[in-house]
């Protein structure tokens, strides 16, 4: 039971004639939908698809990968979204990895695909999508298949879906998320929220998050439609909105910039639309003022793949004194400990943040080592370095292989970083711990200046002076710009092994 494939087809018994997925160039009912999705289930029966084999999917945030997603699910078997923003190099170290049998993606994709496709494990290569619908002759070999439900015995437990980790802190993880964990994960999320029949979701971001898969599956579950928008354009969702008479959308808080002057702008009619869902990072107090003052709720999302999406969600009749937190915990427990003593520690100080549920992933895709450090008991160790208020509200502070040791001194990067950007012409920074022969680790802000500042790394230094205890900056380096991975999120460790390098090399004499 509470199988993804299961509510698909529930979902079509009861709501046959409800909207289920919607497209630039497409509209299917449940009924039509689950159709098509049990076609493809067929089609790959008969090249061989076995429950437990992986099926890469290099697609958009559009139908194609929602009919790939749903038939491997019914299928038992195990879908691979592909981060279409990777290299060659990346996308072969993922293959490799997880080697799927099948790679479906879509014409925008196919240079790409096609620098895969001599791997020696992928034995069929498919275009599913083309100009951003369906490939025509993809759609006509599915109509050639029988619709019925397949016979195919899929329990909850079995993996669903292996997304890869941005990889922040290394080489992206493969974390594996049954059905049981996608039907927990939704039900927290559709009671937190109140999504319910009728509802008509918005998708803008990238679905080889577990975010963009977490909102696909609790649609059937909810009895909501999925309205696709492949290509984000701060003036198209408005027209979306519009057209399509969307409840809710899920964004990134960069797009929430570039969706507000076209929102105060134009004369659009969006009376429909209730709330907008925002994570990946924290939004500023200032844009959830602007927004709610425009009538959108802005809530904020704190999630991991390795919880199957949400693990708190803040909204607005929290408190807007609540707004820098992540709010509170959706469903299961949360607590913080030392990670030196493994204690919890006390309400409003720091520790590590973990969380229990059923949401929690069994494991990661053949890394036993990760799986023993990160997955214990029951409790994701998520690495975030957080704080709980007297009143539940979860705050976090950083990530804990970011915090600088400088001393018996445990110095937040976040916080320097803070002050730094007070500087008008500082346009990005991060700060990192590097070797200090005295106290172990000492504090550098990497400054990316504004075009055409003059900014000194002695007027960083003063300012943070006058702010901070001189402890908690040692030097400044001046950079033309952060490494980044593809959600835009700086790539710290890239900026230590370059300082561990630079250290290696004065120490040779050779620099």
């Amino acid at each position: 039971m509470f199988t993804v494939g299961e509510i698909l087809r529930n979902r079509a018994g009861y709501s046959p004639h409800l909207e289920a997925v919607i497209s630039l160039e497409s509209r299917y009912t449940y009924r039509e939908f689950n159709r098509r999705v049990n076609q493809l289930v067929h089609f790959m029966l008969e090249l061989g698809v076995q429950k437990g084999d992986r099926i890469a999917i290099l697609c958009s945030t559009n139908i194609p990968f929602a009919i790939i997603f749903f038939a491997a699910a019914k299928l038992g078997a195990i879908s691979v979204p592909l981060n279409w923003r990777f290299n060659s190099v990346e996308l072969r170290s993922i293959m490799e990895h997880s080697k799927p049998k099948i790679l479906f993606y879509e014409d925008d994709f196919a240079a790409a695909a096609e620098e895969l496709e001599p791997l020696e494990f992928l034995e069929r290569m498919v275009r599913a999508g083309v100009e951003q619908k369906i490939n025509p002759p993809f759609e006509e070999a599915l109509l050639e298949r029988p619709d019925a439900e397949p016979e195919v015995e899929v329990d909850s437990s079995d993996p669903v879906i292996l997304t890869y980790t941005s990889g922040t802190t290394g080489a992206p993880k493969g974390v594996i998320t049954t059905h049981y964990n996608l039907f927990s994960s939704a039900m927290a999320a559709s009671i937190t929220l109140g999504i319910r029949k009728g509802d008509r979701f918005l998708a803008t971001t990238p679905l080889f998050h577990i975010s963009g898969v977490s909102f696909i599956s609790l649609a059937p579950l909810a009895g909501a439609t999925t309205v696709f928008m492949p290509k984000f354009h701060p003036v198209h969702i408005w027209e979306l909105v519009e057209k399509e008479r969307i409840t809710q959308t899920i964004t990134l808080p960069p797009m929430l910039d570039y969706m507000l002057e076209p929102l105060m702008e134009g004369d659009w009619d969006h009376g429909s639309f209730r709330e907008i869902y925002c994570g990946g990072a924290g939004v500023s107090q200032q844009l959830i003022n602007q927004y709610d003052s425009l009538g959108f709720p802005v809530v904020q999302v704190y999630s991991a793949s390795e919880f199957s999406g949400a693990i708190t969600f803040w909204t607005p009749d929290m408190g807007k004194d609540s707004s820098s937190s992540v709010g509170k915990n959706v469903l299961g427990e949360i607590k913080l400990i030392d990670p030196e003593t493994g204690q919890e520690t006390p309400t409003g100080e720091v520790g590590e943040v973990l969380c229990k549920g059923p949401q929690v992933s069994p494991k990661y895709w053949n890394d036993p080592e990760e799986t023993a450090r990160a997955l214990k008991d029951g409790w994701f160790y998520t690495g975030d370095a957080g704080r709980m208020d007297e009143n539940g509200f979860l705050y976090i502070v950083d990530r804990y292989v970011d915090v600088v040791h400088c001393g018996d001194e445990k110095i937040f990067p976040t916080q320097v970083e803070a002050v730094l950007l007070e500087l008008e012409d500082v346009q990005e920074v991060a700060v990192i711990g590097v070797p200090d022969e005295e106290r172990g680790e000492a504090p550098r802000a990497y400054v990316v200046k504004k075009e055409g500042s003059n900014l000194t790394e002695e007027d960083v230094i003063k300012h943070a002076r006058r702010r901070l205890a001189a402890h908690k900056l040692k030097d400044v380096i001046m950079i033309d710009h952060l490494p980044k991975n593809t959600l835009g999120n700086v790539l710290k460790y890239i900026l230590r092994e370059q300082a561990k390098q630079s250290e290696t090399v004065s120490e040779n004499g050779t620099g």
